[in-house]
């Protein structure tokens, strides 16, 4: 009896140990599911913390959303501003020793230090830079000066200048003349510079040259000179029998000559040259055998004109500040005026009467859900912000118009502040080093848009976007400049600039526009659109075939007649002799001509929604961008009717520059207007409530 109790005893107490057991797992496994769950607490807390106090660093949820194209690859960026210092310094490091020339010393061939301060000592050497030479009525085929077929640098030692990005974008090609001599606050009587006796290749292609017209360029202390090669000179016609030869064989033929004395005439005032004229004189028939002493001679006078003012003597006040320039800006501002009034005034009559038609048939909804009746711009509420067609290129379009934008406004500014004309080459490097600031501008534009419509692929959008306009103008200066070689001619860029070039667009331009790119996503990952987009496309009634080339074609053709006249100004001092210098006048021009483009560009718009047509915006984009295809028709005319040029090469260099540049404006137009009606749209279905 008693080893029953015993056995009892002893399962009671294996009983108790494994309960034992038990509750100390239990309370284990709970020890530890409280301090997980403590950990969680405090992650939770920390990243509360940290999203209180704002997005400190780029792994934020927003950031990585920005970084994310829906795969698992993710790219590991450095902080953009840190990003942008670093390029900052770079560009303030690499431009002054890439597009501003040789430091000054004579060994770089810039020229002595008192060249370049435009200061000189009495006695002191200035240097005659030759340039390029051409037929007058082809200005941009030009070939270098030492192609002449004269003696003046043959053997000379003359120091060639390196050229500036500038510089050789514009054809210049600097070398120095030794046999001229010039010193200054010294005159000098009949120098001679050399002698030679023409062969007959020699004489043939000096012939071939006056008969074309053919002008060079030289430089001294910055100041151009211009001078023709010689002139066809009429035969005596005193001379004996001259009359009975005319009237039995017509009038004798002209007879090509050459100068042979160049009489340079100087201003200086003080220490610094003011003014510098060059004279040619002494002209001797070109013939084979004949014998050529060429000559100069210089005279000195004293000026009270400034040394700020003396590029004026170059500037046609006459001709960029004439009736007509005043006019096209009156003609301008009245257009903008008239189609703001009638933009304004229309669309605030009738989205006003919309609005209160849509307001009221929500406050009757409950009573009566019969709005079968309604029609018009607020039934495409889900369907106007979906992604456009094509979205990829869209937003290459789009990133590529909005960087031309601040880029041409930026070189406008930099003229204004500081003369373009005042240095060989400057226009065109302000225009390369604006482009290069302003890439982040593109990138950004890019960058936001392809987010916001919820593109995927961002980074082959990004690379598209910062290779389009290269890859244009690559194209085009190929072939431009193959032909440029072909010819021999002044305007074939050096290999060392195009890889100057090439270096400052892979340093500079890609990281900036990385940059843009990176804070445009971060920025769209934080945006909405103010109305839902629903899942099934609203079907589009059917429209006339002709409706939209023809609201497309008719709209550019409103802006064009705001800008057509400062055309002529532009396309009078690119292909002719003239400076531009009226930079007031053109910003005038490009603040009127925005207002137009977002005027057409809303007009065009609000018709289409009214259509029932969500497509808006291509619509907007290329309203506005056919503004470039008028301009282009322009300039065919202004070639056939204000010019007399010739030739393959000025034939290629004429319609490949223009074809170009009015494709960068349309470009312009198309992301400006695009911009107008985006914000438009945005505005008057804000005040919506889309359900």
């Amino acid at each position: 009896q008693e080893m029953p109790s015993m056995d009892r005893a002893e399962t009671a107490i294996d009983d108790l140990d494994d309960r034992g057991q038990s509750y100390l797992k239990a309370s284990s496994d709970e020890r530890t599911s409280q301090e997980g769950g403590n950990c969680r607490k405090q992650r939770m807390r920390s990243r509360t913390a940290a999203a209180s106090q704002g997005p400190r660093n780029d792994h934020t949820a927003a950031n990585r959303d920005a970084y994310d194209d829906g795969s698992s690859n993710k790219w590991r960026v450095p902080r953009p501003r840190y990003m942008m210092m670093c390029v900052v310094m770079l560009v303030s490091w690499v431009w002054p020793r890439v597009a501003c020339g040789s430091d000054g010393s004579d060994e770089g061939g810039g020229g002595s230090r008192s060249q370049h301060l435009h200061v000189y000592d009495p006695n002191e050497v200035v240097t005659v830079w030759t340039d390029k030479m051409g037929p007058y009525h082809n200005p941009h085929e030009t070939y270098p000066y030492e192609n002449l077929p004269i003696c003046e640098l043959q053997d000379a030692g003359g120091i060639r200048k390196e050229p500036t990005i500038g510089e050789a974008l514009e054809g210049h090609n600097f070398i120095s003349s030794p046999r001229i001599n010039i010193k200054f606050s010294v005159g000098q009587p009949s120098t001679d510079v050399c002698s030679m006796k023409l062969n007959e290749e020699q004489a043939e292609e000096l012939v071939r040259m006056v008969e074309e017209n053919y002008w060079y360029q030289i430089y001294i202390d910055d100041l151009p000179n211009w001078g023709f090669l010689g002139e066809m000179v009429e035969p005596d016609e005193g001379k004996e029998g001259a009359d009975e030869k005319d009237d039995d064989e017509g009038a004798a033929p002209s007879v090509p000559s050459i100068f042979t004395h160049r009489e340079f005439v100087i201003y200086r005032n003080g220490p610094q040259i003011i003014s510098v004229d060059m004279e040619p004189s002494d002209l001797v028939p070109i013939k084979a055998g004949a014998e050529l002493k060429f000559t100069y001679s210089v005279e000195w006078h004293e000026t009270d004109v400034p040394f700020k003012n003396r590029f004026e003597k170059y500037l046609e006040f006459s001709f960029f500040e004439h009736k007509v320039h005043w006019f096209s800006i009156v003609n301008s501002f009245m257009l903008c005026l008239f189609l703001c009034a009638i933009v304004s005034v229309i669309l605030a009559r009738v989205l006003r009467r919309d609005f209160a038609k849509y307001a009221a048939s929500e406050a009757d909804e409950l009573e009566s859900m019969d709005r079968a009746d309604e029609s018009g711009w607020k039934q495409v509420h889900g369907d106007v912000f979906r992604k456009p067609s094509h979205l990829l290129t869209f937003s290459v379009l789009y990133s590529s118009g909005c960087h031309l934008m601040t880029m041409i406004v930026g070189v406008i500014l930099l003229a204004i502040a500081n003369s373009y004309y005042t240095r060989a080459g400057s226009s065109s490097s302000a225009a390369v080093l604006v482009y290069i600031v302003t890439q982040s501008v593109g990138g950004y534009a890019g960058g936001y848009t392809f987010k916001l419509y919820g593109g995927k692929g961002w980074k082959k959008a990004m690379f598209a976007q910062v290779l389009f306009i290269p890859s244009v103008v690559l194209v085009i200066f190929a072939f431009l400049n193959t032909t440029a070689l072909v010819y021999t001619s002044s305007m074939a860029v050096p290999a060392k600039n195009i890889a100057t070039v090439v270096l400052l667009f892979l340093v500079l331009c890609i990281p900036l526009h990385t940059v843009g790119t990176l804070l445009g996503r971060r920025h769209a990952s934080k945006a909405a659109f103010p109305c839902r987009i629903h899942h099934l496309k609203r079907p589009i009634p059917p429209k006339h075939w002709a409706f939209l080339p023809c609201m497309i074609s008719g709209a550019g053709l409103i802006p064009f007649g705001c800008v057509f006249i400062e055309m002529y100004f532009l396309f009078s001092s690119f292909w002719g002799y003239k400076f531009y210098y009226v930079y007031g006048f053109m910003l005038a021009i490009l603040l009127l001509f925005s207002c137009v483009l977002v005027c057409v560009s809303i007009t065009s718009v609000y018709i289409l929604l009214n259509a029932e047509d969500y497509r808006w915006a291509w619509v907007s984009f290329l309203s506005c961008a056919s503004t470039g295809v008028y301009v282009f028709l322009y300039s065919i005319y202004y070639y056939h009717n204000s010019t007399k040029m010739r030739g393959f090469l000025q034939f290629m260099y004429y319609f490949g520059s223009t074809a170009f540049f009015c494709f960068c404006l349309s470009l312009f137009c198309g992301s400006l207007g695009y911009l107008g009606a985006f914000r438009f749209v945005s505005l008057i279905y804000k005040n919506i409530k889309a359900e």
